[in-house]
């Protein structure tokens, strides 16, 4: 199924930051995950009427649409309100209720997806992709239960990598004190 008639896609905005501000303008650095806001983000946008049309809600999912990295896909989980996506952003609203975000978000995010993506890009300086390029990607969609399992081992694998990581670190720290206490 395309992800044109899957989702409504939108763009960002493009701001001015301001230190008074009391919106939330999100933009890549702001996320420590696919699903996570750093918690140190603080609102940074003056309120205009012409963005409340932006305002990102629970589920909303967000495509970056520049970028040497690919185009990685991000869950806005409403942690942070009121909130809007900046420009480099693609936003897709309005999800149907057969597909879950956080899957859609697996799913744009898989390298397959992530280099058909790049191979449509456009601009050898900045590769770039558009609404149309976006909503013409293919999506296959599994039943809800379905989808349930592959976010929840998707999941799980990242919790394991985590652990892993921080075993290894563990394991340095220990073998760096022991070699230590050996030389002194």
């Amino acid at each position: 199924m395309k992800l044109s008639n899957i989702a409504k896609i939108t763009s960002g905005i493009n701001g001015r930051r301001n230190p008074e501000g009391s919106i939330y303008y999100l933009s890549a650095r702001d996320f420590i995950s696919s699903h996570e806001i750093d918690t140190q983000t603080a609102p940074s946008l003056m309120p205009s009427s012409k963005m409340d049309r932006h305002f990102l809600e629970k589920g909303d999912v967000l495509v970056l649409s520049k970028g040497h990295h690919g185009f990685t896909a991000h869950t806005y989980q409403g942690e942070k309100q009121p909130a809007v996506a900046s420009s480099i952003f693609m936003v897709l609203k309005n999800i149907e209720s057969t597909v879950m975000p956080k899957y859609l978000v697996w799913f744009i995010n898989l390298s397959t997806t992530q280099n058909e993506l790049i191979k449509y890009g456009r601009g050898s300086v900045l590769p770039a992709i558009n609404k149309t390029i976006l909503g013409d990607l293919t999506i296959d969609v599994p039943d809800l239960k379905t989808q349930h399992i592959i976010v929840t081992l998707d999941q799980l694998k990242k919790q394991e990598t985590r652990i892993i990581k921080q075993l290894d670190q563990l394991k340095t720290t220990k073998l760096e004190l022991q070699l230590k206490s050996k030389t002194i």
